[in-house]
């Protein structure tokens, strides 16, 4: 269909993005109701079948062709750096270039979405037979009242694959020295998610899943290359706003009964504010007409952070990592995801949380209710990896926090659609954030660089050493230090969440507040900090939000 077809067309759902939720989305639509006019704006092109992307040595993702490539603004606790800023550009969104870490989260997250929106639609059990509908988990002795066996993205775990790196025992062991158990059936996406746990990938045989490959869009018509400027909408004699359809980049209008926008966590409120629904003073700077002050719009930005650091082995010779001679590696199967057994998530401290909380908050927290204190959070992602060298002489920790307290936002740069909005993500402007980081460090440190574990004891012999600092990670590290590594080296996960929130921008049924028409199914709706990789929830998310749609037209 052509671009004179669209416009003349009277479409029943125009989705803004065709990424991981507008893919589920349309595809569950069109499956409820196949007579149903659906039409996906998509700024970037259709990489469904470029087999570079699916294959697992691809060198297209982050930074590639199919990467928005955005920087944040300078960032005033990470030494004014900014950082580079992924957000995937093509039909299927950031599933074309992600690292497909298929991680739930805690139930006690989506518990805390639940109750702060009063609907109990969002919290884990309400949500869970949208997860469990998103997957099709292969393995031994599944948790079937947990996990999914017959959805549409095809879930591998490290033992389904039979990838049992030779460091496996050994970590196992490490951690539990450390008083960090293994899950049941090493399974962290069943509810608890504080403990070791099998890496899970969206992969089937190392193949990447694209979102709108797994959900197909057949039948849907689907616009790509194409940009929206903005959200139309219109007043009705009683004064009722109503979203009545998009302007494209070009000038070129289309018509939709009702417009749901899946941008992401960033192009989402840029298009809001765009179409003259945000705070007030921000648009009035730019000369945005207000259509509707929606003060939210924008605020609320989180992200999970990453911090690589890397060690020596005693002996490389061993086989350990990958690079070395070890035959084990020459099996196709060890190309299939990434080179680690578990992921091992903890909570931190909690005496010196109190004392972070108490510094932000300006009062000492009640231990049996605060939220970060009552239970045993998820605060920190632990990734040890058998890989670091061509030759197979350095493994690579990466810490990923997930808890992250501090809050930032997305706002204009200019009144164009084509200029990057101004992302910042305000990363490490909490005392909560910088004391969890650096506790979790210091445990990574004892896992690869004391006695306390066989890892120190007999395979890791020190850190490499970073440019521009003078010594080496060890149990030595003072805590500034260590806070001034951090501050160096300190990135994005990309996993941008609630710039768009449920309770203050949308409802529980995801309508833009005080617009008739016009939803958001993104990762921006998220209202609490998701301590998982975002894709699991924007999946499940994105499966209730079908069911919702569909019965509000009914």
């Amino acid at each position: 269909m052509d671009l004179s077809e669209i416009k003349e067309t009277s479409w029943d759902y125009v989705f803004v993005g065709g990424g991981l939720a507008a893919s589920v989305v349309a595809h569950r639509l069109h499956e409820f109701d196949p007579k149903l006019k659906i039409l996906v704006v998509e700024a970037g092109p259709n990489a469904n079948d470029s087999p570079d992307v699916i294959a697992p040595s691809s060198t297209h993702l982050v930074k590639g062709v199919f990467d928005w490539k955005y920087k944040t603004v300078e960032q005033k606790h990470l030494n004014g750096r900014q950082i580079d800023w992924p957000a995937g550009k093509a039909l299927g969104g950031g599933t074309l270039i992600n690292s497909n870490g298929w991680i739930r989260g805690d139930k006690f997250d989506y518990d805390l979405w639940g109750s702060k929106v009063n609907d109990p639609r969002w919290s884990y059990d309400g949500l869970l037979p949208f997860m469990k509908k998103s997957e099709s988990f292969k393995g031994e002795n599944i948790n079937k009242e947990q996990r999914g066996v017959d959805g549409p993205s095809f879930i591998q775990s490290v033992t389904s694959t039979n990838r049992h790196f030779p460091l496996r025992s050994h970590a196992l062991q490490s951690w539990a020295e450390l008083g960090v158990e293994a899950l049941p059936g090493l399974d962290a996406n069943a509810g608890c998610s504080v403990g070791v746990g099998d890496l899970q990938e969206n992969k089937e045989n190392g193949q990447r899943e694209i979102a709108s490959v797994v959900y197909p869009l057949d039948g849907i018509t689907i616009l790509t290359d194409t940009l929206v400027e903005k959200v139309l909408t219109e007043k009705t004699p009683e004064g009722i706003l109503s979203a009545a359809g998009v302007k494209l980049s070009n000038g070129e209008e289309i018509r939709g009964r009702e417009i749901i926008l899946s941008a992401g966590a960033i192009r989402t409120p840029q298009i809001l504010k765009l179409s003259g629904i945000g705070p007030a003073e921000e648009l009035n700077k730019f000369k945005i007409p207000v259509v509707l002050d929606l003060p939210g719009v924008g605020e609320g930005l989180a992200d999970h952070t990453i911090f690589l650091h890397q060690w020596k082995l005693k002996d490389p010779s061993d086989g350990w990592a990958l690079g070395s001679n070890n035959p084990l590696f020459s099996k196709p199967q060890y190309g299939w995801g990434s080179p680690m057994d578990f992921l091992a998530t903890v909570d931190v401290p909690k005496e010196g949380l109190k004392a972070a909380i108490a510094e932000d908050e300006g009062s000492v927290p009640d231990p049996s209710t605060h939220p970060l204190l009552k239970p045993k959070r998820p605060f920190a992602e632990n990734v040890f990896m058998y890989a670091g060298a061509p030759d197979g002489s350095l493994v690579t920790f990466a810490l990923v926090m997930l808890l992250t307290t501090s809050r930032g936002s997305v706002k204009l740069a200019s009144d164009n659609i084509q200029d990057h909005p101004l992302i910042d993500p305000n990363y490490l402007s909490t005392a909560v954030d910088r004391y969890a980081i650096r506790e979790a460090i210091k445990m990574q440190i004892k896992f690869v660089g004391s006695d306390a574990t066989i890892m120190g004891r007999e395979i890791i012999d020190g850190a490499t050493s970073v440019p521009g600092f003078d010594q080496v990670l060890s149990k030595d590290s003072t805590d500034e230090y260590i806070d001034a590594l951090l501050r160096a080296g300190v990135g994005t996960c990309f996993h941008p969440m609630g710039t768009a929130a449920m309770g203050s921008v949308v409802d529980t049924d995801l309508l833009v507040k005080g617009v008739h028409n016009l939803r958001i199914v993104d990762a921006s709706v998220f209202p609490v900090v998701i301590t998982g990789h975002t894709q699991v929830a924007t999946f499940a998310l994105a499966e209730q939000a079908a069911e919702i749609i569909y019965a509000g037209r009914r």
